[in-house]
């Protein structure tokens, strides 16, 4: 198997544009204003300057990889989302125009098709989606189907979901955010990152991805249960080789959800003491585009001399540290709605000095 390593990426989220975190919630004719991470100046994006962010991002990797963008008809694309077009949707019934005919992920990867002369993937499986489609990249370059690909996930603000997950009481009303501390809901968020998989290190970040293992909890749609959960980290550990002593940070899910109180438990007992990272307080909850967005945001982190990191203590005490990230093992899992759960190991190896 041919290794494979993420050697750059590119990110909008709310850390980076720092907008107004709050949206209206009209529910029931009751308007509400709920904290909500923006990315974006938009209110609603349109699908042409959806295309404009997707394409500035993903030549924006090119750019920091040397490539021209001629070069990326040979570099798949794999696109995950939650979004698809209902901005763009509600854009239009808000202004007015007529629907689209299609309505469709595909239309979104048909455009980035005909813009690049590529192949693009779609992947929707609800809040993995975009981490589905790093493991499918992943998989194309360690099979040697090509030497590299690109990651793109994507979250926009549609009235839709948020609205869907109000009416179900998922959503926090105010801020901080902060999951596992004070569980008192989901903050949603908005954004979009491109990560670049290649068979070869950036000279000057070695991050290897590798053990990407998944696992269907079928015990329920929207919760996941702690067997599940365990089952998915045993396999990966036991697929890269490695023992729970033996990493050196948790890149964890954290919600602020009914789901904190069993993935507390399941670190207390397997996982005392590991600094884990939590990367939705920053940037929201972004459904499909966590995947992507998570590992951009874990990338940034790692250039940091220092971060916050939360530790779960063996008697199920929390205790926040400030500390520099060492090089070793990462783990990284990502849990969501339907059960289609995925974790992966990164070998970060430090930032090598120009």
């Amino acid at each position: 198997m041919q290794k494979v390593y993420i050697t750059a990426v590119s990110q909008q989220n709310a850390q980076t544009a720092q907008l107004n975190p709050w949206r209206q919630s009209s529910m029931l004719g009751q308007t509400q204003n709920l904290p909500y991470f923006r990315a974006f100046e938009q209110p609603l994006l349109n699908l042409e300057q959806l295309y404009a962010y997707l394409e500035q991002h993903i030549e924006q990797i090119a750019t920091q990889r040397g490539w021209q963008v001629e070069d990326l008809q040979n570099i798949p694309i794999f696109l995950g989302s939650t979004a698809y077009l209902m901005s763009d949707c509600e854009f239009r019934w808000q202004n007015n125009q007529p629907l689209p005919q299609e309505y469709s992920l595909a239309v979104i990867a048909e455009r980035l098709k005909a813009r690049y002369q590529t192949q693009v993937f779609s992947f929707a499986t609800s809040c993995t989606s975009s981490a589905q489609a790093m493991g499918y990249a992943y998989q194309m370059i360690a099979q040697e189907q090509c030497e590299r690909a690109l990651v793109l996930g994507f979250e926009m603000f549609n009235r839709l979901t948020f609205e869907h997950f109000n009416a179900m009481h998922l959503l926090a009303e105010d801020l901080p955010y902060q999951p596992f501390v004070q569980s008192n809901g989901i903050i949603l968020g908005e954004g979009v990152a491109c990560v670049a998989l290649e068979n070869q290190a950036n000279k000057n970040e070695n991050m290897e991805i590798f053990a990407i293992t998944t696992f269907t909890d079928h015990h329920n749609l929207t919760n996941s249960s702690p067997t599940a959960l365990a089952q998915l980290i045993e396999n990966c550990l036991q697929k890269a080789g490695l023992q729970a002593h033996q990493l050196a940070g948790i890149k964890v899910h954290a919600v602020g959800g009914n789901s904190d109180e069993m993935e507390m438990a399941f670190l207390q007992q397997y996982f005392p003491a590991i600094p884990c990272l939590l990367a939705k307080p920053h940037i929201g909850h972004c459904l499909g585009a966590s995947g992507a967005m998570e590992i951009a945001w874990l990338w940034q982190q790692f250039q940091q001399s220092e971060t916050d990191c939360l530790i779960v203590t063996p008697q199920g005490a929390i205790e926040w540290k400030t500390k520099s990230l060492s090089s070793g093992y990462y783990l990284n899992y990502f849990l969501g709605f339907g059960g289609s759960n995925i974790a992966w190991i990164i070998n970060w190896q430090g930032r090598k000095q120009s």
